[in-house]
């Protein structure tokens, strides 16, 4: 097994060589520069709400999206590095301070953004594409900004929104980010010494074989996030009733239908998915009874939903092991995609071992300077250590699809609801490829990790998307105490888990531990995971049927996520996703899972 100390960190001196590093401090200076001269020129032209007063209307859009590109490559090469300081060690004073003196910077170019937006409100867009190439390769981009110019308020107005964001809802965000990386709680775990641990460590724990270990870990867990519950509440009331009120103002009919627009989605879309979803939930449960009778256990507790389900000793990676597995059963697929993952493991892309101070979970971002990506992960050499390696080297794979069409950051912008396409597929990849070559003990357990993670993004998410709901509900009126909180978070589990799950072990607390409900920018996080989901899944099943020439549509595809609607690339593949038939399509595999998940679980419990 793979050691702590042996697992590889991500190198970020290739972005920049140190904080104080002259480099670094270029890059800020040219930021700064580039973002006063855009906005000179902005003014020059009038740029903003007062209307076009340029006779050529495309060429300024050209101007401006040339300027643009400048400053976003900039920018997000300069927030990935902070970020990948801040996030491995939340002890990085130095780090935060200088994301702290960029953040006014970040304001005055989300300004001149509302600005452009505005402006093209009042241009003739279709002369103006025909004016200009490059404005009609940015032809999505340019609409949906001109989109967003219905749902703005006067350029004052949103110069001072941006301004307060800073000590609003973003403080809050960076409060509660700090508190879950950075506190500790004494604990007396079984078969180990009293020690502190934070809540990445207490997760960790809850994967364990042993229930008196995951209990007293998740008991842990509560004990901890309770510490700070108050001010958990205080974050959230402040940040959810800073977002209603905007997008109240902004025209927005409610946050919902805000998050609908940055996600490409139509309401049609969301209620077909959810409907789907939770026609499906009985299946779902069927599962977590059928994990229930392998424990020994009626009904799962909150700390059973990640234990593991093995018979003998369950399998365990080392990082090279799993590094040969992805490599070579992406391999199968195609060429490209292993020699993608064979760069990322080889160039110290990814950061893999669990420590403090360090961000629980996984993720990948781009740095566009480089055409690169770096991978946050937590390895502790489990199965699903090994499904996280394929998803979050899908985004990575991604991105370089992107870099390779030479697609701008503009062009790259994607929505949530297809950033999860590539992930999803790769996952499927190794999940169908370790199936393949398993005896039944180990098809019950590779099952088993299969739904823990479907499970989360079908049913946890939908009790996520509740929750989320009922707080903007309620905060339009007033403030919600912690105890309303806690109900609201017990209704949305009881409403999603019902009888699959102890009522008294159930989660109050989800919503103290979650990062995603604590955005000012990005409200309703979670369901464009479950569209990521079953939309990758319905472009496996068209691999499955179709994989003559897929490959190369489906890389198109992928280059294209920031430049046309899901619905529109889902077409392109014979898919519809305002039908609700192919959402139930796409969960039709896990009533086909869960079928063989009981045959195994009474073969082995009787």
């Amino acid at each position: 097994m793979t050691t702590t100390a042996e697992l590889p960190r991500w190198r970020l001196d290739t972005i920049f060589s140190d904080l104080d590093g002259p480099d670094f401090e270029q890059a800020v200076d040219e930021l700064q520069g580039a973002i006063a001269d855009l906005a000179a020129y902005m003014e020059e032209r009038g740029i903003g709400e007062s209307g076009s007063t340029d006779s050529r209307p495309g060429k300024v859009i050209e101007e401006f999206l040339s300027r643009i590109e400048y400053i976003l490559v900039r920018q997000r090469d300069l927030s990935a590095y902070l970020h990948g300081r801040i996030d491995t060690d939340a002890f990085d004073d130095q780090a935060r301070a200088k994301r702290s003196k960029l953040q006014p910077l970040g304001n005055k170019l989300s300004i001149l953004f509302k600005r452009f937006s505005a402006w093209l409100g009042n241009v003739d867009l279709e002369a103006a594409v025909a004016d200009s190439e490059l404005a009609r390769g940015h032809r999505y981009t340019l609409e949906r900004y001109r989109k967003l110019s219905e749902h703005l308020m006067g350029q004052e107005a949103e110069e001072l929104a941006a301004v307060l964001d800073n000590s609003g809802g973003s403080a809050w965000a960076q409060l509660h980010g700090a508190l879950i990386s950075r506190e500790t709680v004494t604990a007396a775990i079984p078969g180990r010494d009293e020690a502190e641990y934070n809540v990445a460590e207490l997760k960790q724990l809850q994967y364990e074989v042993d229930r008196s270990v995951r209990k007293a870990a998740y008991e842990a867990e509560l004990e901890l996030l309770s510490e700070h519950e108050v001010a958990y509440a205080a974050a959230m009331n402040s940040i959810k009733g800073q977002v209603g009120e905007l997008a109240k103002r902004r025209g927005w009919e409610s946050p919902l239908a805000e998050s609908l627009f940055v996600n490409a989605m139509t309401r049609e879309s969301l209620d077909a998915l959810q409907q789907a979803r939770r026609e499906n939930f009985p299946v779902f449960r069927r599962y977590m009874k059928a994990k229930a009778r392998f424990l020994g256990r009626e009904k799962l507790a909150w700390y059973d939903l990640f234990a593991p389900i093995e018979v003998g000793k369950g399998r365990s990676f080392g990082w090279q092991e799993a590094r040969e597995f992805v490599v070579e059963n992406f391999s199968r697929y195609s060429d490209r995609l292993a020699g993608f993952a064979s760069r990322a493991f080889d160039e110290a892309w990814m950061d893999a071992p669990s420590r403090k101070g360090k961000v629980n979970g996984a993720y990948c971002m781009s740095i566009p300077g480089r055409k690169e990506s770096r991978i946050l992960l937590n390895f502790g050499g489990r199965l699903d250590d090994v499904f996280t390696i394929a998803h979050e080297l899908g985004h990575g794979f991604h991105n370089d699809c992107m870099f390779r069409f030479g697609r701008t950051n503009m062009q790259r912008t994607t929505p949530m609801t297809l950033a999860e396409t590539a992930s999803i597929f790769c996952e499927t990849l190794i999940l169908n490829a370790m199936l393949e070559e398993a005896d039944d003990r180990s098809r019950l357990e590779i099952l088993e990790q299969d739904f823990v993670g479907t499970n989360q993004i079908v049913v946890d998410i939908d009790s996520r998307f509740r929750f989320e709901a009922g707080v903007f509900e309620r905060r339009a009126e007033r403030e919600l105490s912690v105890t309303e909180m806690k109900e609201l978070m017990l209704e949305a589990q009881e409403a999603t888990y019902g009888d699959a799950l102890e009522a008294n072990e159930r989660h109050p607390l989800m919503w103290a531990h979650k990062g995603h409900y604590y955005s000012s920018n990005r409200s309703f996080y979670n369901y464009p995971y479950t569209f990521g989901l079953l939309f990758g899944m319905g472009l496996y099943r068209v691999f499955r049927d179709e994989p003559s020439g897929f490959q190369e549509r489906y890389e198109k595809l992928l280059a294209s996520t920031g430049m046309a609607d899901a619905a529109v690339l889902g077409r392109e593949f014979g898919i519809d996703i305002e039908d609700v038939d192919f959402w139930r399509g796409s969960l039709s595999v896990f009533a086909d899972r869960v079928v063989e998940f009981e045959r195994l679980v009474e073969k082995f419990v009787s």
